[in-house]
């Protein structure tokens, strides 16, 4: 919930610096386009978890355990969960793509509709 509501605030400081005018509709468009923004991240977020645990059982991978806990140590297991992911499994990259590509659909739709990027 507090990361929902960041990227709301951080949404708004983004359209108050974008704004170039003070027109009320100017005002309200860039609202209106943040809220899709913010709803599309928020979804995103969600739905984060669940694909990456769908993702790791898919490509059966089983991180080592490091007793210490580095960057760098981080950065190979990240490395090697992608090298597996892309070389070895890319079937398992499908469904994930395919989901978020489905959840985002909606906000697309709203977001040219609004012509929030021109």
């Amino acid at each position: 919930m507090n990361l929902i509501k960041a990227a709301l605030l951080l949404s708004a400081f983004v359209a108050l610096s974008m704004a170039h005018s003070t027109s009320s509709e100017s005002w309200n468009s860039w609202v209106d386009c943040a809220d899709v923004g913010v709803r599309a991240y928020a979804k995103l977020l969600r739905g984060a978890i669940p694909t990456l645990r769908t993702l790791y059982e898919c490509i059966d991978y089983e991180p080592t355990h490091n007793a210490e806990s580095s960057y760098l140590g981080t950065l190979k297991t990240l490395y090697e969960f992608l090298r597996r992911t892309v070389y070895e499994k890319q079937s398992c990259l499908l469904d994930p793509l395919k989901g978020t590509a489905n959840a985002l659909m909606p906000f697309v739709d709203r977001i040219d509709t609004l012509n929030c990027l021109v």
